[in-house]
């Protein structure tokens, strides 16, 4: 099964042809035909989620644990569904005392700068207006008192405005679902500033492109700790066909 992976991975052509699947199985199962269906197209991640706020809440450093006065974020979001899932799960476990931030373009990808990611995916794909993302939370009753939503293609540019107007907790927890280098490069280094020791960041798409294929997620986070010699990580677990947990060890 790993070998199957590894090769849809380093072929464009089967790369798309694996993600052109997974909405004609939508479409099979009748989800055009319901009006802006919820689901999410990574639903090993929900299972991440939940492994982790468990840890968050057992986790104790200082005298406290990594869910009370510290923020879940998210970047990128398509229709909201793992972000709504962490409202109400870490709700269900912990209460209310964790921040949730989500970061989209609501525009769908930018343009690909590498000719590997480029092959695979175009501009605007993934694409889910604010709208259908904000119906959809409170359609499935999102605490919204608990929950803020930031619009922009990431870059150094609207993170520097995001930081200027906003007070951000630290992160406890940190879903990075961005698929292309441009995108995960400026959303490590926005957040490296609310890292903590025992900060979890989940890579969605961190084996996106093979184990050795340096482009994506996983290339960024390799540039980023050549540019950052004290940060620090341990992999936690793997999840799905290209998801990784890290924990930060110090920053």
């Amino acid at each position: 099964m790993n070998r199957i992976k590894e090769a849809i991975k380093r072929a464009p052509v089967l790369h798309r042809a694996s993600r052109r699947a997974k909405s004609a199985v939508g479409r099979a199962l009748g989800f055009e035909a319901i009006e802006e269906p919820f689901f999410t197209l990574s639903p090993d991640v929900l299972i991440a989620i939940a492994r982790v706020l468990t840890i968050q809440q057992q986790e104790i450093i200082g005298g406290r644990n990594l869910i009370d006065g510290h923020g879940y974020y998210e970047f990128g979001l398509f229709r909201g569904f793992s972000f709504w899932f962490a409202e109400q799960y870490s709700r269900a476990i912990a209460g209310a005392n964790l921040q949730l931030y989500g970061f989209d373009s609501f525009e769908g990808l930018p343009q690909p700068e590498q000719a590997f990611e480029a092959a695979t995916y175009s501009k605007g794909d993934l694409a889910i207006s604010y709208e259908t993302v904000t119906k959809n939370l409170r359609k499935w009753k999102t605490d919204e008192s608990r929950i803020k939503l930031f619009k922009g293609f990431f870059s150094v540019e609207l993170f520097s405005q995001l930081r200027a107007r906003e007070k951000f907790l630290p992160v406890s927890i940190c879903l990075i679902d961005v698929d292309l280098y441009v995108s995960c490069a400026p959303v490590l280094e926005f957040i490296k500033d609310y890292l903590v020791q025992g900060s979890i960041l989940l890579f969605d798409d961190y084996l996106h492109f093979g184990e050795d294929q340096a482009s994506g997620e996983r290339r960024a986070l390799i540039d980023f700790e050549a540019c950052h010699p004290s940060f620090r990580t341990e992999r936690l677990f793997d999840y799905g066909w290209e998801g990784v947990a890290f924990r930060v060890l110090s920053v």
